[in-house]
């Protein structure tokens, strides 16, 4: 009996559309990067749905909170996409 591994498409936040809902990829971001999410208020157990876009950043939505990001720590943080 042979058991393979889910292959995880991880990409940046940044990368994925409106409406999309994305988790925080475990372990794949700078320490000092994962401690100011969490502290920004996203969440490793909470998915996140990205609200708006713009040329500038975007907004997320975890929960009942929305966040905005601005492009260049969009594109730091990993997120595993799904349906």
């Amino acid at each position: 009996m042979s058991f393979k591994t889910p292959v995880i498409n991880s990409t940046t936040l940044a990368d994925i559309n409106i409406g999309q809902k994305a988790m925080l990829c475990k372990n794949t971001m700078d320490y000092k990067l994962e401690k100011k999410l969490l502290a920004l208020g996203f969440s490793r157990l909470i998915p996140l749905q990205v609200t708006q876009k713009r040329k500038g950043g975007l907004v997320v939505s975890i929960g009942n909170a929305r966040i905005a990001l601005n492009q260049a720590l969009a594109q730091q943080v990993m997120i595993t996409p799904y349906d």
